[in-house]
């Protein structure tokens, strides 16, 4: 069991709560690669709003895109708001914006209202602490736009008069979810840089994809580096790797307001 408590905000593993909005949240599709692990889905009734973390896609296939698409459709009829993945070519974007009704933040934010909530989504495909060796080869600005990314995201990333603030990548977040994939491909896969944006920000859900043999789930902390820093409550953030081929199943999170504070659940879909 998943368990985690922070100040007005607590996160647990727990069964469906009639009355609670359900955020769900998946990545790492690779159109026919992955399909079939979506089609033994049960359809998701209760959803209120799906997240996608990118890499719908293999190799920025368009077909097998719309394919996903279709099944996603199948399983529910909430609203979708993704980012895209290093599969769904920058050059594409405007025609996958084009094929489907699945609203794509691209360092953007948006707020949606669900049962008198307010939530606001900052959507990126994320940066990377090392481009790729292809990236280094084809993409000569690539340092320059992750390190832009980067800054764009900070300027985006408050809560403002939202209720729930939703961090959504496909890139990794943190290292810490990175366990299990091979160490010396860490700043290939994400950027380690945005732990501290996220513990200055304090997002209050963190959803992430890419990293398909990594950690579920991780927790970050913010160090007390001095005197001063003892006896203060310790800042803690989950973040979530919704990958497809290591979840198996679409993740889905039980969101409500409680008196003064907020309480997230990890939950099931159906």
């Amino acid at each position: 069991m998943f368990f985690l408590t922070r100040t007005a905000t607590s996160i647990l593993t727990a069964k469906y709560d009639s009355g609670a909005m359900i955020v769900g949240a998946v990545g790492d599709v690779h159109g026919k690669k992955f399909l079939d692990i979506l089609k033994a889905q049960k359809r998701m009734e209760h959803l209120d709003l799906l997240l996608l973390a990118g890499d719908l896609t293999d190799s920025n296939n368009l077909e097998e895109f719309e394919l996903v698409v279709d099944e996603l459709k199948r399983l529910t009829d909430a609203q979708m708001i993704g980012v895209f993945g290093n599969e769904e070519y920058d050059g594409s974007h405007p025609e996958y914006k084009k094929k489907t009704e699945i609203t794509f933040l691209d360092d953007e934010e948006m707020t949606v209202e669900r049962d008198g909530m307010n939530i606001k989504i900052v959507g990126t495909t994320g940066s990377l602490d090392r481009p790729t060796w292809w990236q280094r080869t084809n993409l000569p600005d690539i340092w320059r736009r992750y390190q832009l990314r980067i800054e764009r995201i900070t300027q985006l990333l408050y809560k403002g008069d939202a209720d729930v603030l939703v961090l959504l990548a496909h890139y990794t977040l943190t290292y810490k979810t990175l366990v299990g994939e091979k160490e010396d491909r860490y700043s290939e896969m994400g950027s380690n840089r945005f732990e501290s944006i996220i513990l200055e920000r304090s997002p209050d859900i963190v959803i992430h994809a890419h990293a398909h043999a990594g950690t579920r789930t991780a927790v970050i902390t913010k160090e007390q580096r001095s005197l001063e820093d003892f006896g203060k409550e310790t800042r803690k953030i989950a973040v979530f790797n919704v990958s497809l081929p290591l979840t198996k199943t679409v993740t889905c999170l039980d969101v409500r307001k409680e008196g003064e504070g907020l309480h997230i659940r990890e939950t099931e879909c159906d």
